[in-house]
């Protein structure tokens, strides 16, 4: 069984690559200059980023997580601030997923409704990003199971 956990541990590292492509993608039109980019354009582009974005933490909650860091006592080892941690990733979600609805269905704008699709992966990347927060923080605080 640890064989497998640790195919998994090396298969989130696929996330490093997805993470640099969507770093390209939020730096092109700078890189490209930002006057020969239309609207549409830019929101591909933005649009792309936020989709590796979002495939780059999901692959980040394949990652292994029995192991302790000092970042990781100073967030997670506290309760209140793993608490406030928690929090603030599920705000952060609703937020993400309510631009992502509001952008989808309630404009007509055909460059916010492009990005949307972009934005509903970011945020199911960050459910899986949530997910393995709690269990990192169940490692580090066993009263939270």
């Amino acid at each position: 069984m640890n064989k497998v956990f640790k195919i998994f541990h090396y298969i989130s590292y696929l996330q490093y690559p997805f993470l640099l492509i969507a770093l390209y993608y939020c730096y092109e039109p700078i890189f490209k200059g930002i006057k020969t980019f239309s609207v549409t354009d830019l929101a591909k582009n933005y649009n792309l980023a936020l989709l590796f974005m979002g495939i780059g933490l999901s692959f980040t909650s394949l990652a292994d997580i029995s192991k302790r860091t000092k970042l990781g006592d100073k967030i997670f080892g506290k309760r209140k601030i793993a608490k406030r941690w928690i929090i603030y990733i599920g705000l952060l979600i609703i937020t993400i997923f309510t631009l992502a609805i509001i952008a989808k269905f309630f404009t007509n704008n055909q460059a916010f409704n492009e990005v949307s699709i972009g934005l509903f992966v970011l945020g199911i990347g960050m459910i899986g990003l949530l997910r393995m927060n709690l269990e990192i923080i169940k490692t580090y605080q066993p009263e939270w199971t």
